[in-house]
């Protein structure tokens, strides 16, 4: 239900007033059901519940439920057609923050103020500039969170037979998600608080155009969930908590560099740029992680880190750093401080990179910046669109790259597989093998403080502090098979993943796009107003990419941010081609 009213009123010859007021009432309200027979039909191919040999199984219920009153109302005063001011406000009241009780936060509003100068009808400038614009504005926004958190019900579970009854049998969730969580009582709307400034200019005629935007917002009280303690029953609790920034700078570059009777040449080129900060969590916290689920021991977690980026990349699985310690304890100089750590597997007689099990920043899933490069050629009735766009800068995990290298399947893991390839040549002088191998590689790193390493005669050699190579070229070690390293090095007990946060950076052929509009003439033989065949191709493929193994950049699981660092055994990219006619009668 939706009511308003409209002004449109001159107040003086150069002041003009227009606005409206309004309110509205929203409803949202999603329920589902299931019904399905039980042990088979009665008679076979009549599909209807009455048919089924048991007693049929339904379920069902109320997925949301959700009211949201509002009330808004906007004035727009111009002035002389070169001074714009606009001022809006809007204000819900969401049943999703309202308790049973009717008592809660459920408030919110979004008040916001933009003015704009056409400087350009102000004063005499040069011709050669054909336009200019100042704008600037600031808004609040509000937003509530899904039904049926703050107020939990029953979920219908199918029914119960006891006594010979029907009996429905709920269960009660904690929340609409069924998760062990408890919601702080006095929660209230998340809000956001944004300025924007802007310069528009244009030159020769608009052949020639810069839009200039720089923006700040910060995002307050959002919900985010925090560890409960163990008497409570719950896992964790949903509070209001957090301050994040984000500001950055979008520009647009116009121009149509060719322009003649028969030809002309339109381009854009865009640049954006943003850096987010996170000013605060809640109470003492550093860090917050954006994926509860990964929290085990073999992942990268992005995390809100207080004076960093939304979106670090930790990991407690990267290479252990050398330190050298003298007789009491206390650290030292060596040549070797700083190397990788090197496991050995005495079983396995191989060497490879030792995971320090510490909590370490490895990475950023935010870019440095992001750009399009867009072109359209008309000549007489044919137009070719060309764009490019491109993501510079930023991390991004590879899980391909970790099962990969753990099963061998990539070229890159053939080098010292065998003779041909790089391997070393060796037989072994271990009583229990006496085998000969070309499989051997120099993995390189240090031996851990207190390694020994079993000899062929059953004697033990001190290794600390050794190179592989060192220790090799003292006859300490026989070279490490290429299989057991890879191996290793990506297993779940034992991998380190150091080589599977990489840069993802790429520069992309997004589109072609030609077209051919046919002459009036041919078009009205066929009773038609104008007709037009074009062919378009998507993702065409990268004219630049960082990711090893040419894997496609757009590989990640969700849009999400929680999981928008990692990519997950996602197909290459597809091309997509389409054929189109129009026309118009």
């Amino acid at each position: 239900m939706k009511w308003m009213g409209v002004v449109n009123k001159q107040l003086s010859k150069d002041l003009s007033l227009s606005g409206y007021i309004g309110g509205e009432t929203q409803r949202y309200y999603t329920t589902y059901n299931y019904d399905e027979t039980d042990g088979g039909l009665i008679f076979p191919g009549n599909y209807f519940l009455s048919n089924s040999k048991r007693l049929p199984i339904a379920t069902g219920g109320v997925k949301n439920r959700k009211t949201i009153n509002s009330i808004y109302g906007s004035a727009d005063l111009a002035w002389r057609d070169q001074l714009f001011m606009q001022a809006t406000w809007r204000g819900d009241w969401s049943s999703a923050l309202t308790y049973s009780s009717g008592l809660g936060n459920n408030f919110f509003s979004y008040p916001a103020v933009s003015l704009s100068w056409i400087f350009t009808e102000t004063f005499q400038l040069p011709a050669f500039i054909s336009f200019g614009k100042l704008r600037g504005n600031v808004a609040w926004l509000g937003g509530d969170i899904d039904p049926f958190v703050l107020n939990p019900g029953f979920q219908l579970r199918g029914f119960s037979q006891a006594n010979g009854g029907n009996n429905p049998m709920l269960t009660y969730l904690l929340n609409a998600q069924g998760q062990t969580y408890t919601v702080d009582k006095n929660l209230k709307p998340r809000r956001k608080r944004s300025y924007e400034g802007g310069l528009d200019l244009r030159f020769m005629k608009d052949r020639l155009g810069i839009d200039f935007t720089v923006y700040k917002d910060n995002t307050f009280d959002q919900g985010i969930l925090i560890p409960a303690a163990a008497e409570s029953g719950v896992n964790s609790q949903l509070i209001n908590a957090g301050n994040i920034q984000n500001k950055g700078v979008e520009i647009s570059l116009t121009g149509t560099p060719v322009q003649t009777k028969n030809f002309n040449w339109n381009s854009t080129l865009t640049f954006t740029r943003n850096r987010n900060k996170i000013i605060e969590l809640y109470g003492d916290n550093e860090y917050y992680a954006l994926d509860e689920e990964g929290l085990g021991a073999n992942d990268q977690i992005p995390y809100a880190k207080v004076g960093g980026a939304y979106g670090v990349i930790r990991t407690r699985i990267h290479s252990k750093p050398y330190q050298a310690y003298d007789a009491n304890g206390k650290p030292e100089d060596h040549p070797n401080n700083g190397k990788t750590v090197l496991a050995w597997r005495s079983d396995a007689r191989a060497a490879f990179p030792q995971r320090s099990n510490e909590w370490m920043d490895v990475g950023d899933i935010n870019p440095d910046f992001r750009s399009s490069f867009d072109n359209t050629f008309r000549y007489k009735n044919i137009s070719l669109n060309v764009l490019f766009d491109a993501k510079i800068g930023g991390d991004m995990v590879m899980h391909s790259m970790r099962y990969g290298t753990h099963t061998g399947i990539f070229k890159s893991s053939l080098q010292g597989r065998d003779a041909s390839h790089g391997g070393i040549s060796w037989t072994s002088k271990y009583p229990n093998d006496l085998g000969t191998y070309d499989d051997g590689i120099i993995p390189d790193g240090v031996f851990d403080n207190g390694q020994t390493i079993e000899q062929p005669d059953g004697s033990q050699v001190d290794v600390s502090g050794m190179t592989f190579r060192e220790a090799y070229d003292k006859g300490y070690v026989e070279p490490t098979h290429l299989p057991q390293y890879m191996y290793r090095y990506g297993s779940f007990s034992t991998a380190v993943g150091d080589y599977w946060v990489v840069k993802n950076s790429w520069i992309s052929l997004r589109q072609i796009a030609l077209s051919y509009t046919l002459p009036v003439s041919v078009a009205e033989k066929l009773r038609l107003n104008n007709l037009q065949v074009s062919v378009l191709g998507r993702d065409l493929g990268y004219l630049y990419n960082t990711l090893p193994n040419n894997f496609n950049p757009a590989a990640n699981n969700s849009n999400r941010t929680s999981v928008n660092k990692e990519e997950g055994f996602v197909p290459p990219m597809t091309r997509s081609f389409v054929f189109t006619i129009r026309a118009g009668f």
